[in-house]
């Protein structure tokens, strides 16, 4: 089955190639594939890119394999971008909570490996009912009154580093 999935794929990938494109969406390309097979398209990805001087913008739940392949992440939450970084700085040093919860939450291959994990509670809101002011803010430890009523813009904090958050210095450091 992993093959016929793994031809599939490169059949599309071979179709968007096949126009000369400069750009490619690729939207969750390796996602519900075997771990070996999500390899082989990721390897061949960086290939092609080399080879024909190819931009993706890969879209992906998988942190591990975003980071991978990525040179800058942008991080979105309900639709709205929260965060956008240089891929080794934003798993270093992210910005805004949602984005350190996140990172926090990838499991560590080493079991004895401890590390702080921020859990995001409560439920996710309705994409088509969104709190108001801050789309994070019912889930958000840092929220405030301020969050409720105003909407944080995606600013530049730092040059290359992007965030959509009222109190991200309290969390960068």
């Amino acid at each position: 089955m992993n093959f016929r999935v793994d031809s599939g794929k490169r059949i599309g990938i071979a179709r968007a190639i096949a126009v000369n494109p400069s750009f490619i969406l690729a939207d969750e390309a390796v996602s519900a594939l075997d771990v070996s097979v999500q390899a082989q398209i990721i390897n061949l990805l960086e290939e092609l890119q080399q080879m024909l001087g190819l931009t993706y913008l890969f879209i992906g739940h998988d942190l591990n394999i975003v980071r991978h392949i990525s040179d800058r992440i942008g991080v979105m939450y309900l639709g709205k971008m929260v965060e956008i970084a240089p891929s080794e700085e934003l798993f270093s040093h992210p910005a805004h909570p949602y984005t350190e919860a996140l990172i926090r939450s990838i499991p560590h291959p080493d079991p004895s490996y401890k590390k702080t994990v921020v859990s995001i509670q409560g439920e996710i809101p309705s994409p088509a009912n969104p709190p108001s002011g801050c789309v994070f803010r019912t889930r958000c430890p840092l929220a405030t009154e301020r969050c409720s009523v105003e909407v944080p813009e995606l600013k530049e904090f730092k040059p290359g580093r992007f965030v959509a958050c009222h109190y991200s210095s309290l969390v960068f450091q």
